[in-house]
């Protein structure tokens, strides 16, 4: 679906002012040290809410709901996997993007693969920048804060938010525009301007907003050691 002119000014000014407030919202945060496990953009744009350097790999980038929630499971096992990439006529997940998810930009950015995890670099020109950050941002991993961040995007299926929502992680957090999963406590249901089955990144919240106060989820952050 083409975007109108309309949302795509309306991101810019969001864009701007995400960046602008970030001090205002940095002082909000008890917190400099925590890492964002996101299955998008997400975790990147909130670190840039609060003008603070990303913590987390998966900036830039977004992984198909079964196997973001296979990455999650076993998070440090897929971390020890040197980052390998291939070919995008080799993807498992080429057909299902192109035809089901309509991803037109796909074919032209760099494919990760952890064992058998896909990873579509999307804001990436190159193997080599998908790689040098990725192994960076691994290293900046803080183990005793982790918020964990999933979404509807991509093909998801009610039940892979709701297996989502019952994993026992101390710290998640999920986004969707569909109605029926008030019972799932981490999960928010967002704006859905253009009508869609899935959440625009967009409209993912960040710092304090009328869905949730991201702010109060990093200060009230869980120990993931304990």
């Amino acid at each position: 679906m083409e975007e109108p002119i309309w949302f795509k000014l309306m991101n810019h000014c969001k864009n701007i002012q995400r960046v602008k407030l970030s001090p205002i919202r940095q002082s909000k945060i008890n917190k400099k040290n925590f890492t964002i496990i996101a299955n998008n953009c997400w975790g990147g744009m909130v670190y840039e809410s609060y003008n603070l350097i990303k913590q987390s790999p998966t900036v830039g980038l977004y992984i198909l709901p079964s196997d973001y929630l296979k990455f999650i499971k076993n998070l440090r096992d897929y971390l020890k996997y040197n980052l390998q990439f291939i070919d995008p006529r080799d993807s498992k997940n080429r057909e299902y993007i192109i035809k089901e998810i309509k991803d037109k930009k796909f074919g032209t950015y760099p494919i990760g693969k952890l064992n058998d995890i896909e990873i579509y670099f999307l804001h990436y020109d190159s193997k080599k920048s998908a790689r040098d950050k990725w192994n960076r941002r691994v290293k900046r991993i803080d183990w005793n804060n982790i918020l964990y961040k999933f979404n509807d995007q991509n093909g998801c299926k009610n039940e892979q938010l709701r297996e989502f929502d019952s994993l026992d992680f101390k710290n998640k957090i999920c986004f969707t525009v569909r109605e029926g999963l008030s019972s799932c406590k981490s999960i928010y249901r967002v704006k859905n301007p253009l009508h869609q089955d899935h959440v625009n990144t967009f409209e993912e919240p960040y710092g304090c907003s009328s869905i949730v106060n991201v702010n109060e989820i990093i200060n009230n952050m869980a120990d993931c050691k304990k």
